[in-house]
């Protein structure tokens, strides 16, 4: 895996697997997040993108997210969950 670039696995507020990856310093590139995707497990993933403002954060616990963070979805998790 990258230098500074730390990933997890997790469960969102709806009991769906996520996979999350923090870069400590810097931007994550495209390709860094699909090499960790890689390195973790080959699937499809569905990436969810933090892109608020000042003003809108104040509406989400977002203090944990310092440096540059994604979070992915398995596609077909993410589709089966829709489906409901």
């Amino acid at each position: 895996m990258a230098k500074n670039i730390e990933s997890w696995s997790d469960y969102d507020p709806a009991g769906i697997w996520t996979l999350h990856i923090r870069k400590k310093k810097g931007k994550l590139t495209l390709d860094e997040i699909t090499q960790t995707c890689m390195e973790w497990d080959e699937d499809f993933y569905l990436l969810v993108i933090k892109a608020m403002n000042a003003d809108t954060e104040q509406y989400y616990e977002v203090d944990d997210l310092d440096g540059d963070f994604v979070t992915l979805y398995r596609a077909g998790d993410f589709f089966k969950w829709r489906e409901r």
